[in-house]
């Protein structure tokens, strides 16, 4: 069973847009309580901002993007299929 998946609305990397909402809630969330999802002890990391990122640039991060064209149609993405810049 292989899994077939073509981003069809934008391009297939995140855009800088999408990378700063993405840290930014994960950051939020971090700030809040949520356990982080990488060893912030072995990699030295206090920050919520510096630890969201590794979680992104890791795609740890079970995230979906919607991207709408001036149409009204929509693609809802995972984040495992868009490459991080």
């Amino acid at each position: 069973m292989s899994e077939e998946f073509t981003v069809k609305i934008g391009p297939p990397w995140l855009t800088r847009y999408e990378k700063a909402r993405i840290i930014g809630a994960r950051a939020l969330q971090l700030s809040l309580g949520a356990p982080p999802l990488v060893p912030v002890e072995e990699l030295g990391l206090k920050d919520p901002i510096e630890i969201a990122a590794v979680e992104l640039r890791y795609k740890l991060l079970p995230m979906v993007i919607r991207r709408w064209t001036p149409g009204g149609r929509y693609q809802d993405i995972p984040l495992k299929y868009l490459e991080v810049r």
